[in-house]
């Protein structure tokens, strides 16, 4: 029987953690924006990373995910490949290092989220893309000590042959009308490789952190399924999910892959402006999740054997929401979860 790595297992076993939705959205209350906003917004005058990961670890969390850069190309690192980022604005503080070391201060495992679809760097030259990506990731995986696993992001961007609009990312379907699962998985592996140099790409990242686990978000029209090659599945939103399928076949073997679930602290659903709350802070959301929702998530995540994250928006000042902050003390004096 199919069974999950030494690698796999160790990241099943951390169970729970923190998403952190941070950067250039923070500061014009957006969720997606396009890589022309100004980055002299970006000023978080009381940037703690001490403070996030003293948050997670009193929830019992054991993992921290930063989004490193959104698809806006807001880089939250130093890198020496883009202008558009920390150094650019006026933090001018590398957040991903400060996090790194508050990670390791607290005993969380780190893990990076990276936005393959870049909308101020990507030029439709597919091999200079490739190669820009290369060398930001490179920069990840060799300046901030080891990382659990690589989030990738916004690779449905590149399996349509032309742009689309914001409505038709936002709504996956209108895309791949009357799409099975199948011929989503089909159309990655026949354009999106190619055009993402993915093959490479993960090879790359296996030779930097071997036991680095490599996940790529299908969006929440399809979640659970896995765009090759990868070693784990994305489940964004997806805490109703029945059941689990955790072997399949690649390249002519079996691979077992487990799944991730992330959803969002903010509920900030009708009236308001989102169908089921906001990934980035927006200063109106004030809305959070109950404990017994979170005992839910954890016993459904425990369920399908996947890790939980509970995603954060870091407000502007650059502390997490005080509404989440209650909300990680309460849960972890109260030992929720099983």
């Amino acid at each position: 029987m199919t069974q999950p790595t030494p690698a796999q297992r160790r990241y099943l076993d951390l169970q729970f953690g923190m998403m952190l939705h941070f950067g250039i959205n923070t500061y014009y209350d957006k969720e997606w924006s396009d890589g022309t906003l100004d980055a002299a917004r970006f000023d978080p005058q009381q940037l703690d990373t001490d403070s996030w990961c003293e948050s997670a670890a009193a929830a019992g969390m054991k993992l921290v995910v930063l989004t490193t850069k959104h698809h806006d190309g807001f880089c939250l690192w130093p890198t020496r490949h883009s202008s558009y980022g920390v150094m650019s604005s006026p933090c001018r503080r590398d957040v991903l290092g400060e996090l790194a070391e508050s990670c390791r201060k607290f005993g969380l495992r780190l893990s990076v989220y990276y936005s393959l679809w870049d909308r101020r760097h990507d030029t439709g030259d597919d091999a200079a893309y490739a190669d820009f990506m290369f060398r930001q990731l490179e920069e990840l995986f060799t300046n901030y000590g080891d990382i659990a696993m690589l989030w990738l992001d916004g690779v449905w961007f590149k399996l349509t042959e032309r742009a689309p609009s914001l409505h038709e990312m936002e709504n996956i379907h209108l895309l791949f009308p009357g799409a099975k699962p199948e011929a989503f998985v089909e159309a990655w592996n026949s354009i999106g490789r190619r055009r993402w140099h993915f093959d490479q790409l993960y090879a790359q990242v296996k030779s930097w952190q071997p036991d680095c686990l490599v996940m790529n978000n299908t969006t929440t029209e399809f979640p659970g399924l896995p765009l090759f090659p990868v070693d784990a599945r994305c489940g964004e939103k997806a805490t109703a999910l029945g059941g689990d399928r955790k072997v399949w076949t690649f390249d002519g073997r079996d691979v077992y892959l487990p799944l991730q679930i992330e959803t969002t602290l903010s509920q900030w659903g009708p009236p308001g402006p989102f169908a089921n709350g906001g990934w980035f802070w927006h200063e109106g959301d004030h809305s959070c999740a109950t404990p017994a929702q979170i005992t839910e998530w954890k016993e459904k995540a425990a369920h399908l054997d996947a890790v939980l994250l509970l995603n954060s928006g870091v407000m502007a000042n650059g502390r997490l929401r005080p509404e989440e902050s209650a909300l990680h003390r309460l849960i972890g004096d109260a030992s929720i979860g099983v």
